[in-house]
């Protein structure tokens, strides 16, 4: 049986002038993949007929359509009557869809309007989907054998009906090829020198698995990812097909699971018992913003101290002011007495320090901009390394971040 060919169209003029970031094509793809479909293709239009139009005649040769956007009740959202222009029929009054408004106008302690009973104007020809979550309508319509779904575009709207309503709909109608992937998390190592190190690796897999490079701030995602009728067949050769890579870039890896390397260091030092503090110059707090989006965080994270001003790393963590003429701030001698002093003040197991030149300005022939020293003090002692992460502040101070949570966790393990 052939695999179906789904695509996603995306309507809204904040998507194209950047206004909102289009997450729902992106949560699509996953949550189809993940149930054994494949999205082809997904395309980003602006509020107008002829756009709406065009897009869903360029569709028409796939066999599932999901569209997102243009259902609210104001007069830029113009889907519906285009959407009548498309299927040669008309709005008609849907009791169903009313009462479900009524009632979530009723839950939320509001008063109905004339422009929110519009919402419940739709389609003749089409069948209504029920939306919990809000007052968007959800529509199913077919033609010449596409089959069009129509979702809000709130994305906890467009999520929870394409879990409760459509997505059992979808693997009733059409069939589903098993899919499953695995992910190797890497530092330390560039996309391009991870690719020659596997090269050979790569080149032998299985006609039926792909491989991904995912780069994101210091770190490199690697997906490894099939598709097959024989679901017992793809998971037993994903785990051969790790187990051959694995020892090919062992000391680059940090986790064999879809995680942050904040997240490997937190559950780390909740399994020794463990504590760490962070003393921050040039990361500005940011390695404190990871670990505390965490719950449960507080079990190893003692506090940090943002020590931005020369004068504050003398005061706060009793770096000596010769220390810092004689080297300078973005020095060896600084971030370890940082990491030292953090450690001390904060009663922890490790302190983690920063100290560097995040740019756009402010580095020297000695230290250009994107220098950073990183430290990390241990019950044993104290370490430090110095980097370059290059001349975007933005990239300089995540590089950091990530880089100074690879040397806690080689810490940590040591």
């Amino acid at each position: 049986m052939s695999e179906i060919i789904i695509k996603n169209i995306s309507i809204g003029d904040e998507l194209l002038i950047g206004q909102v970031i289009n997450t729902n094509a992106a949560w699509l793809g996953e949550r189809l993949s993940a149930a054994g479909f494949h999205l082809d293709s997904s395309l980003t239009i602006g509020d107008s007929e002829k756009a709406i139009l065009d897009a869903f005649e360029a569709c028409m040769d796939a066999d599932l359509v999901l569209v997102t956007g243009g259902l609210g009740p104001t007069a830029d959202d113009i889907t519906k009557p285009t959407v009548c222009k498309f299927f040669d029929t008309e709005l008609a009054f849907c009791q169903e869809a009313y009462d479900n408004v009524v009632a979530l106008f009723t839950r939320r302690g509001f008063q109905m309007s004339e422009r929110n009973r519009g919402q419940a104007m739709l389609p003749k020809a089409g069948l209504y989907i029920p939306n919990n979550y809000g007052t968007a309508p959800c529509m199913w319509l077919e033609k010449e054998g596409t089959v069009f779904v129509f979702m809000p575009g709130v994305p906890f709207e467009m999520k929870g009906i394409f879990n409760d309503e459509l997505l059992p709909r979808f693997l009733k109608r059409f069939h589903a090829v098993p899919y499953e992937k695995r992910v190797v998390m890497t530092t330390g190592i560039g996309e391009s020198f991870l690719a020659d190190r596997i090269k050979e690796w790569e080149e032998a897999l299985p006609e039926f698995l792909s491989l991904a490079y995912l780069p994101q701030y210091g770190m490199v995602r690697l997906r490894l990812s099939g598709r097959h009728e024989n679901a017992d067949l793809l998971h037993q050769t994903l785990d051969e097909e790790i187990t051959k890579l694995v020892p090919l870039i062992s000391e680059h890896i940090f986790s064999m699971e879809d995680q942050p390397i904040e997240r490997v260091v937190f559950d780390l030092l909740i399994n020794k018992g463990m504590t760490f503090a962070s003393a921050e110059s040039c990361t500005g707090g940011n390695i404190a913003h990871v670990m505390t989006l965490m719950p449960g965080s507080s079990e190893v994270f003692r506090g940090t101290a943002v020590t931005y001003a020369t004068p504050t790393k003398t005061k706060v963590l009793g770096v000596p002011a010769e220390t810092i003429e004689t080297y300078g701030v973005v020095s060896q001698q600084v971030v370890e007495g940082m990491a030292v002093g953090v450690r001390d003040l904060m009663e922890a197991d490790f302190g983690v320090a920063t100290t560097g030149v995040a740019g756009p300005s402010g580095g020297t022939e000695a230290t250009p901009v994107g220098t950073v020293w990183i430290g990390v003090a241990s019950p044993k002692g104290v370490t430090s390394r110095c980097f370059n992460f290059g001349k975007d502040r933005e990239n300089v101070i995540n590089r950091a971040t990530v880089a100074a949570y690879e040397m806690l966790r080689e810490t940590i393990l040591k």
